[in-house]
């Protein structure tokens, strides 16, 4: 993953205390993201992040944590996309622990050399 050198200092996260005395936030009607031209190939864009140190991102997406949206699959929706889902605390600790591991035993493989076949082949073909 391609992303920012390391601060010696890093922090895991930010407190609410830094979080909160910033002032402002965004929210998705403050955003608006229109086409334009670029000069370079679309594959060159990266959106990686980090969630946390320890955490990286495909992309810069994270779940919700509510009882509406972050269940199992929608865990492992966002983990297929490269995100994360934040489990919402509407549970007990061992029902969100449930939603865990059973979003984790769902996981989708990713084949990073897929095999492409025409029509006209036969599956004999591939063996």
């Amino acid at each position: 993953m391609n992303g920012p050198a390391v601060v010696a200092n890093f922090e895991d996260g930010f407190s609410s205390s830094r979080l909160f005395a910033q002032g402002f936030s965004f929210t998705y009607d403050d955003v608006i993201l229109l086409p334009h031209y670029i000069d370079f190939p679309a594959d060159a864009v990266d959106l990686s992040t980090r969630l946390s140190r320890n955490l990286p991102l495909s992309i810069p997406c994270v779940a919700s944590p509510m009882d509406t949206v972050s269940e199992a699959s929608m865990a492992v929706a966002m983990a297929s996309l490269g995100g994360a889902a934040i489990v919402h605390c509407n549970n007990t600790p061992s029902q969100q622990a449930a939603i865990v591991r059973s979003a984790k035993s769902r996981r989708i493989p990713f084949v990073s050399d897929p095999t492409f076949l025409a029509s006209s082949d036969t599956v004999s073909s591939f063996f």
